[in-house]
């Protein structure tokens, strides 16, 4: 964003020194994702006018065909503590985190980094210490990188990080900053507000520093599970296109090309400069600046201009140079070739293997089959995986703490969390529990946890489930003696 320039100004003053040159590459990667990009989409013709390529929008695509390979509605968290499955199914639902997890995947996959801010809301503060009352809530802030600056890191992971928004503080602009710092007692949290030369200013409305005695973030980062080869990058990640800008210039230029041949396709008709009306343009060149005084031909209309072309002078007229017509190919099957490849690469380079698009009937759509015989992308798809259960337990842990410490639940965020796959694409369910079982036959798994991982049971539910089946097994064997 516009303030980074700022804001790292001013947390030069506290003492830090981030780098500023990263937010240009994420600036990028955000025009790419609105689906233009001024340097490359916009061009001039012949007459001065300014004209746009004609864009597929693959960047946004990408980012949405990777939220949907990694979350599904189906997918769930599991906490093998019942206590603590109940207050975090009633938060979770409060606060719409299933709604939530796509469109922090897609935030995380285009601007390479997603931070997700848990705030406590309506509580008192008394000695820098959280006091929450009936009137206490939580609240969950996602971010993109532009919006995240890590402050300190420590064997890869950011610890320290400040978190900045735009604002309006008495009529004026303003930028928040919220700044997370490890400190030997836990996570000490200070708010506050710059105007747009820097300075700081008050905002009686908030908190101005407290402390939450947990080692715990109220932080979550999101980053793609690909190695970011861009220096000083601050620690962030890198999106997942990154890599790939070459080739979503040439789906689009190969796509341009294609609606050109369809917009330009009707017949030509080619006359002579003789029967033409003109009037005098002047502009100004915006690459050389220099003036430049030329003739431009009237038209009655926009498609007529694409329909009549100029040929010959004012001079030579006879009845065969006056007016000659042109009626050209489509070339569809060639343009239609040609996108197809240029997907095939755009797919390759970001992660979703070959053949992962197809461009048929005017649209994009997914080869269903390329997509089960793709190694590639379940591969690459289960590194993104991990990092999206690094992710979201992150979150269920730290409102696990506020519920510990803030709203005296008893719960406990050392509790084992799983991000449960029901989806099964990345690995089927049957898969997963074949390998479940060879684990169990060694020792290395217990049946509980079994239970729990593929029918969503709680610990409980779970043990009496077992109980069941053992006196079911006992009440057999009884029989059997009884028979023989």
């Amino acid at each position: 964003m516009d303030s980074n320039n700022v804001v790292i100004k001013y947390l030069g003053t506290l003492g830090y020194n981030p780098s500023t040159s990263y937010y240009g590459y994420i600036e990028l990667w955000k025009e790419w994702y609105e689906n233009f990009v001024p340097k490359f989409h916009e061009y001039h013709d012949q007459n001065g006018d300014k004209r746009e390529l004609y864009k597929l929008g693959m960047a946004k695509r990408l980012c949405e065909d990777w939220s949907s390979i990694l979350y599904t509605e189906r997918d769930g968290i599991v906490c093998k503590n019942e206590r603590n499955q109940a207050f975090i199914d009633k938060w979770l639902e409060k606060l719409e985190f299933n709604d939530k997890i796509p469109d922090n995947i897609e935030t995380a996959f285009w601007s390479g980094t997603c931070g997700t801010i848990i705030r406590i809301k309506n509580a008192k503060i008394v000695n820098k210490k959280i006091v929450a009352d009936e009137n206490t809530t939580l609240n969950l802030v996602s971010v993109n990188a532009s919006q995240i600056i890590p402050l300190k890191i420590i064997d890869g992971v950011i610890t320290d990080v400040a978190f900045v928004s735009k604002s309006t503080i008495n009529g004026k602009n303003a930028f928040y900053i919220e700044i997370h710092e490890l400190k030997k007692g836990g996570y000490h949290i200070q708010n506050k507000y710059i105007d747009e030369q820097g300075n700081e200013i008050e905002n009686a409305g908030v908190v101005k520093e407290y402390e939450t005695g947990s080692t715990i973030p109220l932080f979550s980062l999101l980053m793609p599970r690909v190695v970011n080869n861009i220096k000083e990058n601050n620690g962030l990640g890198i999106s997942v296109y990154a890599n790939a800008i070459d080739q979503l210039q040439g789906v689009d230029i190969v796509y341009n090309n294609f609606m050109k041949d369809f917009y330009l396709g009707g017949k030509k008709v080619f006359y002579n400069k003789k029967l033409t009306k003109y009037y005098t343009q002047t502009y100004t060149d915006k690459e050389t600046g220099e003036v430049v005084v030329q003739e431009v031909p009237i038209y009655p209309d926009d498609i007529t201009k694409q329909q009549f072309q100029i040929v010959g002078d004012d001079v030579d007229v006879d009845a065969e140079t006056l007016v000659h017509e042109y009626n050209p190919d489509l070339r569809e099957t060639e343009n239609e070739n040609g996108l197809n490849l240029a997907l095939n690469i755009l797919a390759f380079k970001s992660g979703l293997g070959k053949a992962y698009y197809k461009f048929e009937q005017g649209g994009v759509v997914t080869a269903t089959q390329a997509i089960l015989d793709n190694k590639d992308l379940v591969g690459n798809a289960k590194k993104h995986r991990s990092a999206l259960n690094k992710y979201t337990v992150g979150i269920i842990r730290s409102i696990l703490m506020i519920g510990r410490l803030f709203f005296n639940e008893n719960v406990d965020e050392n509790d084992t969390i799983n991000l449960v796959d029901k989806d099964g694409f990345l690995n089927s369910e049957e898969d997963q529990k074949e390998e479940y079982r060879n684990e169990m036959s060694m020792g290395l798994r217990s049946k509980v946890g079994y239970l729990m991982k593929f029918y969503g049971m709680s610990e409980e539910e779970a043990k009496k489930e077992l109980a069941l089946v053992n006196e079911e097994d006992s009440y057999k064997l009884d029989n059997i003696e009884e028979g023989e």
